[in-house]
């Protein structure tokens, strides 16, 4: 797939997020970014041609491309299966999910689920004994 003008959702916009849509954006790219904790140091570094969004479902709503950026938080209110059920089911079902950050930000059952029912794609470098296998995974 071709990135140029295809749209990239990046979600957590600290330090690797703002550096990840700049990079985005002079590779073509449109960006969208959400972060509820965005810091006004972390914004004045984003690319202005980047949308920001206010809940990862309208962030990742057309995007073909969602990075992940954010931080594990264990417990109540926490982002444990944060990309689950409900953000999965906004998502373009050819989207691409790229996770880099952590594997337990996947709930790996409604992304199989979300991996069985169209033609979206999920790349971690985070080993997954439920997605390891599946052909619309790659896993390193």
């Amino acid at each position: 797939r071709e990135i140029a003008g295809k749209t990239l959702a990046i979600i957590g916009m600290g330090h690797i997020g703002a550096a990840t849509a700049r990079e985005a954006s002079a590779l073509g790219m449109k960006t969208v970014g959400y972060d509820p904790a965005l810091s006004i140091e972390s914004a004045l570094k984003l690319p202005r041609e980047i949308s920001i969004a206010d809940s990862i479902s309208s962030a990742v709503a057309e995007a073909d491309y969602i990075s992940l950026n954010i931080p594990y938080i264990k417990g109540e209110g926490g982002t444990h299966g944060i990309i689950g059920k409900d953000v999965l089911s906004h998502m373009k079902n050819d989207a691409v999910v790229l996770n880099f950050a952590r594997g337990e930000l996947v709930d790996s059952d409604a992304m199989k689920e979300y991996l069985d029912a169209g033609d979206g794609r999920y790349i971690s470098d985070f080993p997954d004994d439920l997605l390891w296998n599946h052909k619309n995974a790659i896993l390193l």
